[in-house]
């Protein structure tokens, strides 16, 4: 687990970022630090649990999965685990990315319930802004 910062990191929102390809991964961290998110980077989900376990004070305000070989359902089912075992509420938006998505579904985003959605993204466009959307919800306004 790599935690990833971008100063000044308390005026961004952070994302704990569960990816298990290892070629998507580097992308999508470069990207989503180029949207100026703060970053907990884990390459699987038993490294995820360990760091967070290990820093319960680091605060996520979205988790965001990618599971290789889980359906959809399965990756949010584990994703909730994952973010009940951080001690996150289920105020703390979770969205999975599956890895296959059904050509019916591409491009679009699933509330399953409450705060947790599945992203059947067809471009980094509409992930960006359903993050955006999320994380701006979920923060706390500053003063």
């Amino acid at each position: 687990m790599q935690e990833v910062k971008n100063s000044p990191e308390e005026s961004r929102p952070t994302i704990l970022f569960v990816e298990e390809d290892d070629d998507a991964r580097p992308i999508l961290t470069r990207e989503l630090r180029k949207l100026g998110y703060r970053l907990l980077v884990s390459a699987d989900l038993e490294d995820a649990r360990e760091w967070v376990s290990g820093n319960g004070h680091v605060l996520a305000d979205l988790v965001l999965i990618n599971l290789v070989g889980k359906t959809p359902e399965e990756a949010v089912s584990v994703g909730r685990e994952l973010r009940d075992h951080a001690k996150y509420d289920e105020h703390t938006p979770l969205v999975v990315m599956p890895e296959k998505v059904a050509e019916g579904l591409r491009g679009t985003n699933v509330n399953v319930s409450g705060n947790d959605w599945i992203c059947n993204y067809d471009d980094s466009g509409q992930l960006q802004t359903l993050l955006g959307r999320l994380t701006e919800r979920t923060r706390p306004k500053r003063a």
